[in-house]
C-alpha cells in the first residue's frame, strides 16, 4: 500500500512538472505579441521629418529638424531626443519600422512676447506634423496652447487633452514655467 502511495505522490509530482512546463511557452507568446502590437500613427519618421521641417518654415520660426538627426535603436522601438537651439526640447519614439508611436514637445515659457510666441508656434508646428493631411490641426494646437496657458495664469486646470485620427494629444503647462506637448497613437 506505501509503494502505491508513493509512486501515485511520483506520478502526480511529475504530471505538475510537466504541466508547468507547456504552460511557459503560451504565456510567452502574449508579450511577444504586446511588443509587436506597438500603437502607431500613420506617419513615419521620415514623413514626419518633412512635415514638420514644411511646418516650422510656415509658422516662420527659424527653426529646422535636421536631416543628419534621426532616431537611434533602443530595446521597443527607436528614440530621438533633439534640442533646439532656443530652449525647445523634441522625444520622437518609432516602432522597429520607422513609424512614430509618441511625439513630445517641452520649452520654457519666455518673458519676451516674441519669443514665447515663436516657440509655441514651433511646437504647434511640431504637433501638427504628426498628421500632416490634418489641415486644422495646426490651428487647433496652438489654441489649447493658449487655453492651457490662460488657465495656468488664472490658477485652473493647466492641462487640456484631444484626440483626433487614433492620436491623444495634450498640452500642460507646469509651474517651472514650462509647457509640456505630448501626441500619443491610442
Amino acid at each position: 500500500m506505501k509503494k502505491i502511495l508513493l509512486t501515485l505522490s511520483v506520478l502526480v509530482a511529475l504530471s505538475a512538472c510537466g504541466g508547468q512546463a507547456e504552460e511557459q511557452p503560451a504565456s510567452a507568446q502574449p508579450q511577444e505579441q504586446a511588443q509587436s502590437e506597438l500603437k502607431t500613427m500613420p506617419v513615419s519618421y521620415t514623413d514626419y521629418q518633412l512635415a514638420a521641417n514644411k511646418g516650422l518654415a510656415d509658422q516662420k520660426t527659424g527653426l529646422t529638424l535636421p536631416e543628419h538627426i534621426s532616431p537611434t535603436n533602443n530595446a521597443e522601438g527607436k528614440n530621438l531626443l533633439h534640442d533646439f537651439s532656443d530652449g525647445l526640447t523634441l522625444t520622437v519614439d518609432t516602432d522597429k519600422a520607422d513609424k512614430i508611436t509618441a511625439v513630445r514637445v517641452v520649452w520654457n515659457t519666455d518673458a519676451v512676447p516674441q519669443k514665447a510666441e515663436k516657440l509655441s508656434k514651433a511646437a504647434a508646428a511640431l504637433i501638427a506634423a504628426t498628421a500632416p493631411e490634418d489641415r486644422t490641426l495646426l490651428r487647433d494646437t496652438g489654441d489649447q496652447i493658449k487655453m492651457a496657458i490662460d488657465s495656468h495664469n488664472a490658477q485652473k486646470e493647466p492641462t487640456r487633452e484631444w484626440a483626433r485620427g487614433g492620436v491623444a494629444y495634450k498640452v500642460t503647462v507646469t509651474n517651472l514655467p514650462s509647457v509640456v506637448l505630448t501626441a500619443k497613437a491610442e
